[in-house]
């Protein structure tokens, strides 16, 4: 073989090495690029969780408050708003015995209708429901005003 020749695939080669490297380099720098956009979403999405959490949390201990101390809540529409924060927040406290007055309020109550469908009702159907509650709040009154102090604390939401 002659030295040209050598050196000439010696040159190929070392172009090969050169291509090869260059690419090698590309393809890392655009996985560690991938990488951290992932990193980025990742962050986001944690903080945004934790930013519902919270948000959750304090609605639930403002719900709470409410029921004890703003006589615009009743009791019916507490539960009612409790029930949807606690399932979104940390649904296992629905499944606590003491926690299944929420659920029982919520249910017996969630034939009657809300905002616009309660303001077009005749009122006499609308008596009629504002008994039913009424019945309903006088038999667990203790018991969810007894939950509400504890979820207006915060203890069992830590």
């Amino acid at each position: 073989m002659s030295t040209t020749l050598t050196y000439i695939l010696i040159a190929l080669c070392l172009l090969v090495i050169a291509t090869l490297s260059a690419v090698i380099y590309r393809q890392l720098s655009r996985a560690k690029a991938l990488k951290a956009e992932q990193n980025e979403r990742e962050a986001a999405a944690m903080a945004a969780l934790e930013e519902r959490h919270q948000y959750l949390k304090d609605s639930i201990q403002l719900v709470a408050g409410a029921i004890l101390h703003d006589e615009k809540m009743t009791l019916t529409e507490g539960c009612i708003r409790l029930k949807v924060l606690l399932e979104n927040y940390r649904p296992q406290l629905l499944e606590q015995e003491a926690y299944a007055v929420i659920t029982e309020v919520h249910d017996k109550t969630s034939h009657i209708p809300i905002k616009d469908e309660w303001q077009a009702l005749p009122k006499k159907l609308k008596r009629s429901y504002e008994q039913e509650m009424r019945e309903l709040e006088e038999i667990h009154q203790d018991a969810v005003n007894s939950i509400a102090r504890e979820l207006s604390s915060g203890s069992p939401l830590h």
